[in-house]
């Protein structure tokens, strides 16, 4: 962990001195700047690194180390021949030389990659951290995964410090979603290193993913015995608790404690507000939810759950967003699915009825219809029906938007008018099946589907239409259930 520190400074030095303040007095040797340029390669900074090649072409001109990653940066750019030209001026070739050929295809193709890697390794007396580190990656952009795990312990008896290569692949693992072989090499490195807390954070990230609750608790409080204050360590810990549903007075008080960090998110005021649910403490669940929405510029998590706690404290945070986030119609729809995956009807149609009166609805009328239907919105249905859709709409055949309006007139009580509206509707549906039938494929092309499949939709829409209006004409009311086509 020192060296990382050492790493930092010198790092953060460069970065003060040439980047920021162009000091030509600083001085920085070949050595140093090499492990400038590899730390700002795990920091994804180019600026540094371009730097970095720009004061070394200046004071180490005959470096082959820097021209190697002069080489990697054009290669990163997707300068493969750049990179070959710069890589071929390098007399002693090591590690990231032979990785760079074989990026750029310079190999005998008649020979398996494999053998290619495997010839890395065994001229390689000691990887260093940058030489692993690009090895693992190039290993798994070629799709040498099981190579590489087959392998493993010949690899790593070639790294002098073989965390490296371990938090490399593991990392790699789990950016793949291969998370069991992830956990198993994070685990390993705990062992190696039972001290070093990003270890054991990683590790308990990765177990929480996997739904290794357990797992991911213990792997959590060893984070937290090295490190109290380790923020990641109480979320961690705090979300095993809430999905063992185990012992929450502590979920809460972790998740308390997170909140008052800079580093809290969305996620947090949630998971919190969720566990004061289950501690019949509704009432500080919303107020805690409010003021962080408040402060905050479009939480659309904690939104979220608000809506589900009190749709009407929502309200005024979902007009807000909309507003500030500057949500096009296709944001307000994707958003109120999120609810609906869930069941959650009355949340979405809350959603899609303010940005509605907001801004207007276009294209989500018939969408908006029928989840207002299924959240029981009927008076809003009526409204959005008979004030909102287009008179040449209502003509056409539009099962989303006839069925929840004529049923929800149903709903309401007004069965006369219901009786009126399906029967004019039926007849629509027929005349506009005589007007597009009467010349082979004008149907389905009015449609946009094959004939086939145009006649049995039409079909289907104009037989429902049919068994709704008998049921209306019934001398005996029918109840509603037993004729609505939304259920």
């Amino acid at each position: 962990m020192d060296e990382n520190d050492d790493r930092q400074d010198l790092y953060d030095e460069f970065e003060s001195e040439v980047v920021k303040h162009g000091n030509p007095e600083a001085f920085f040797d070949e050595n140093d700047l090499v492990e400038i340029f590899d730390y700002a390669s795990d920091l994804d900074n180019n600026i540094v690194k371009m730097e970095v090649l720009l004061y070394g072409a200046v004071h180490y001109p005959k470096s082959e180390a820097l021209a190697t990653r002069r080489a990697w940066f054009y290669s990163s750019l997707g300068d493969l021949e750049a990179a070959s030209e710069v890589n071929r001026r390098v007399t002693h070739t090591g590690v990231l030389n032979r990785l760079l050929d074989l990026r750029a295809g310079n190999r005998d193709q008649s020979r398996p990659l494999t053998e290619e890697l495997a010839a890395i390794v065994d001229s390689t007396d000691d990887f260093d951290d940058e030489g692993i580190i690009q090895f693992v990656d190039f290993c798994m952009e070629s799709g040498e995964e099981e190579w590489l795990t087959a392998n493993k312990d010949l690899v790593q008896s070639k790294c002098s410090y073989p965390q490296t290569f371990i938090y490399e692949f593991a990392d790699r693992l789990e950016e793949g979603g291969n998370l069991e072989a992830a956990a198993r090499l994070f685990e390993e490195l705990t062992m190696l290193e039972p001290f070093t807390l990003d270890f054991w954070q990683r590790l308990a990230t990765v177990q929480i993913n996997m739904e290794d609750y357990e797992g991911a608790l213990t792997s959590a409080d060893y984070a937290l015995a090295i490190d109290p204050s380790s923020v990641l360590g109480a979320r961690i810990k705090g979300a095993a608790l809430y999905r063992l549903e185990r012992d929450m007075p502590t979920v809460a008080a972790l998740y308390e404690s997170v909140l008052k960090t800079p580093e809290a998110e969305d996620s947090d005021a949630s998971t919190l507000a969720a566990a004061l649910v289950e501690l019949d403490r509704q009432a500080e669940a919303v107020d805690l939810l409010k003021s962080y929405i408040e402060s905050r510029y479009h939480p659309k998590l904690a939104i979220d759950v608000l809506l589900v706690l009190d749709i009407e404290a929502a309200k005024p945070f979902v007009k807000r967003s909309i507003k500030e986030a500057m949500l096009t119609e296709s944001d307000v729809l994707d958003w109120a699915k999120d609810h609906i995956i869930h069941n959650q009807y009355t949340a979405a149609s809350t959603i899609i009825l303010i940005y509605h009166e907001m801004k207007g609805l276009l294209l989500g009328v018939e969408f908006a219809a029928e989840v207002c239907y299924y959240a029981l919105r009927f008076t809003d249905i009526v409204d959005l029906y008979e004030n909102h859709v287009y008179e040449e709409m209502k003509a056409e055949p539009v099962p989303g938007l006839t069925y929840p309006y004529i049923m929800s007139l149903v709903r309401l009580g007004m069965r006369e008018k219901a009786l009126a509206v399906t029967r004019d509707t039926f007849e629509k549906a027929e005349a506009y099946r005589a007007k597009f039938g009467n010349h082979e494929g004008n149907l389905s092309a009015a449609m946009r589907y094959s004939p086939a499949t145009t006649h049995t939709l039409l079909t289907g829409y104009s037989a429902t239409l049919h068994n709704i209006l008998l049921a209306l004409q019934s001398t005996n009311p029918i109840p509603a259930d037993d004729f609505d086509p939304m259920l």
